[in-house]
């Protein structure tokens, strides 16, 4: 009982510390994964046993896929992207509003979302400079976009890698359940953003005339590189598809993507370190040791139960995890919560017919509940940060929530109605 009482107030005290900006996230993280270890509340959380309880393949697939993004990144490919948006919407704000999401959406279901926003951002917020109008009108609808977008693979969001490892899904059957949701959310959501911004329609051309300017071919800095990472990128998506044919790990693929990358660029990792996002990678190590402490103690198995007991309904259970999920997630942030679901997931698994239908439960939730606050998820943090940085306005947490939980609520529904319809079939 004693080892059950000090890993909660670890857990709450490190969620404490998170949620309301005490610190660094990884650091805390990181420090009280290591406290719960020095406590000893459990004998498994021992140096020796490190890769009983920290999954590997999901820092593994992270830290090749930062490598590979990052390198690319180098060539100003995705600059050019960004640009070349522009320059074929013929001053036309709409199509550049669209376009953009779109991209948005699909290049953050391949890359890091905050990769993504930070490519794209510098364009986007000079063209609200130059027709004057609020930076949100552009970079809200892009957070949302990239929240989604990364919804619909395994290496799209740190939570779906998290989810794929855990269940051992392949990134192909992965991606043909999670795209379906996305796309629909994506679709109404563009839909709601175009209808309540109209002020878009009425911005003159001219005043995009020094934007049209922009030539993306400046952009590429490094062709020969650019040509060569290319192939390199799509061979490891590629080898994503089909790993599991091969029998190997997804993050092997990822690492060597990595490594290749590093040879052909000829950077050492010294140079590429600035580029990996290692906050992230002991974010993931710390919240490993808190969870795995409380599997130890048994406190969640005691949270299983008392789903179980609550309900045993297929559906409800599946709705627990989805709106549970995406209501913490909009306040916790996606991964600390699918860190805490996958073991209640895997005691839930076997439970009733499909039942694995509560990984996509918990991945749909996490991920699109992240766009419910500023503190859902990182890109959501970056982008406000970068508008009050170079705007001078402050953002405030409650004008963020009321549309971020429409967006977030817009994306739970679908996923209830999809879930629903799967569990029928």
């Amino acid at each position: 009982m004693i080892s059950k009482i000090i890993s909660l107030v670890i857990f709450f005290l490190t969620y404490y510390l998170i949620i309301f900006g005490k610190g660094n996230k990884a650091v805390i993280a990181f420090s009280m994964g290591l406290l719960i270890s020095l406590v000893k509340v459990s004998d498994t959380l021992r140096v020796s046993n490190v890769g009983s309880f920290i999954d590997f393949n999901t820092l593994g697939i992270l830290l090749g896929m930062m490598i590979v993004v990052g390198i690319l990144k180098t060539t100003g490919l995705f600059q050019a992207i960004a640009i070349y948006i522009v320059k074929k919407s013929n001053g036309n704000l709409v199509y550049i509003f669209v376009s953009t999401l779109i991209a948005v959406a699909i290049l953050s279901s391949v890359l890091d979302n905050v990769t993504t926003l930070l490519l794209f951002s510098p364009i986007i917020i000079y063209i609200c400079q130059e027709i004057e109008i609020k930076p949100e009108t552009f970079l809200f609808p892009m957070i949302f976009a990239a929240n989604i977008g990364g919804t619909a693979t395994m290496i799209g969001d740190p939570p779906n890698i998290l989810v794929g490892s855990a269940s051992g899904t392949s990134f192909l059957k992965f991606l043909l359940v999670m795209i379906v949701p996305s796309l629909i959310s994506l679709f109404l959501t563009i839909l709601y953003f175009l209808y309540t911004h109209k002020e878009l329609k009425l911005v003159k051309k001219d005043k995009l005339n020094r934007v049209m300017e922009s030539d993306p071919k400046k952009a590429i800095v490094d062709y020969n590189l650019l040509k060569k990472g290319l192939l390199i990128f799509v061979l490891v998506i590629v080898g994503f598809f089909i790993h599991e044919y091969l029998d190997y790990e997804a993050a092997l693929i990822a690492l060597t993507g990595g490594a290749v990358m590093l040879m052909i660029s000829k950077k050492d990792f010294d140079e590429i370190s600035s580029e990996i996002e290692w906050d992230t990678l002991f974010f993931f190590v710390g919240l490993f040791a808190i969870v795995k402490a409380l599997e130890d103690v048994h406190v969640i198995q005691d949270i299983t139960n008392l789903i179980f007991n609550f309900t045993s309904h297929p559906y409800i259970l599946i709705l627990i995890v989805l709106w549970g999920a995406g209501i913490l997630a909009a306040f916790m942030g996606a991964v600390p919560v699918v860190t805490i679901f996958i073991p209640i997931v895997k005691a839930l698994i076997g439970t009733f017919p499909n039942s694995d239908l509560l990984w996509w439960a918990l991945a749909l939730g996490a991920s699109f509940g992240g766009n419910g606050t500023i503190s859902g998820a990182a890109s959501n943090m970056v982008i406000v940060g970068m508008i009050e940085n170079n705007f001078n306005r402050k953002i405030k947490f409650a004008k963020f929530m009321k549309l971020g939980m429409k967006i977030a609520t817009l994306g739970l529904l679908v996923s209830s109605l999809y879930l629903y319809l799967l569990l029928k079939l």
